[in-house]
């Protein structure tokens, strides 16, 4: 009588394995995935070894500084390539006169942090009442389920903007802000993967076999239901990232002096015309950032989807 129990739950974590293999093999030959890993990859080291890729303190006036001349601040970005006798400042300087080159490369280390820190919280909230609602069902179930259309409710980036505007402007008042506005939609996926693996036959046996619900949602339904969640948190880092930008650019994420992308383009505005480079750089590195896990999060979910047939 144990025997086919066995197989069933066997089978499941088979499944699955096979599913993660059929998905690596899948990546290796999807050109935008490879790109999206490219560029999320040399961000990652990027931020990783900022300090090694910047060439001054990214705080630090160069006011004052001995041998610097010229027009400060807002040098403009000075290219060795074409003739600048001043090639110590790639990316120029901003209004501050601090190095631009530096603060952007340090911007990358803040802006990963928080859309990382914000995913990953958002997935584990999210995850866990979406499990409970979906496993225990009943009243759990409804009053978890009406708390997210709540949420939902109301824009992302204004809900956020409300949040920090209550808790006061700070990075991590945003981070927290951003973290709530995500929670519903990895609470209302983990729901709906609950909903339909629970009735699978190696859930129904294990059931049967008086396994604790602990070890069902443990060991069999979360390594199941964790593939779409992988796939909306990878795309959701760009949008965190963004989200980040624009409560900073607004004054009430990163606040001054710290090097963030949606900072420094708030501390430049109002110079699009008269010094478009500070502008301009942080702009690019938050574009190339968002389209390099946009790029990622689509390769993985085609990579995952089982309906695709590739063969």
């Amino acid at each position: 009588m144990s025997a086919k129990p066995a197989q069933l739950e066997q089978g499941g974590h088979a499944r699955s394995a096979n599913l993660w293999l059929e998905a690596l093999y899948n990546l290796r030959h999807s050109p935008s995935a490879l790109l999206g890993m490219t560029i999320i990859g040399a961000l990652v080291v990027i931020a990783i070894a900022a300090p090694v890729f910047a060439t001054h303190d990214p705080i630090k006036t160069m006011i004052g500084v001995p041998g610097e001349t010229g027009r400060l601040p807002s040098k403009p970005p000075c290219i060795p390539l074409l003739g600048c006798e001043e090639p110590q400042h790639i990316l120029g300087l901003d209004l501050n006169a601090r190095d631009l080159y530096s603060r952007v490369i340090y911007g990358a280390r803040t802006s990963l942090s928080v859309g990382v820190i914000t995913i990953s919280l958002s997935i584990i909230v999210g995850t866990a009442l979406g499990i409970t609602a979906g496993y225990v069902g009943g009243r759990a179930d409804n009053v978890i389920m009406r708390l997210m259309d709540v949420v939902l409710a109301f824009p992302a980036l204004l809900l956020a903007i409300s949040i920090v505007t209550i808790l006061g402007p700070g990075l991590t008042n945003a981070l927290l802000g951003i973290t709530i506005t995500f929670i519903p939609q990895y609470a209302r996926l983990s729901r709906a993967s609950v909903l339909s693996i629970k009735e699978q036959e190696f859930v129904l046996a294990e059931r049967a076999l008086g396994a604790s619900p602990w070890r069902i949602v443990l060991a069999h339904i979360l390594p199941n239901a964790i593939t779409p969640i992988i796939v909306q948190g990878t795309l959701g880092v760009g949008t965190a990232i963004l989200d980040a930008a624009a409560l900073s650019f607004l004054g009430l994420g990163a606040q001054p002096p710290t090097p963030e992308w949606g900072q420094i383009l708030s501390e430049s505005r109002n110079y699009l015309f008269t010094s478009p480079h500070l502008v301009f750089f942080p702009g690019i590195a938050i574009m190339i950032t968002v389209l390099g896990f946009n790029l990622l999060g689509d390769g993985l979910r085609d990579a995952l989807d089982p309906r695709l047939n590739r063969h």
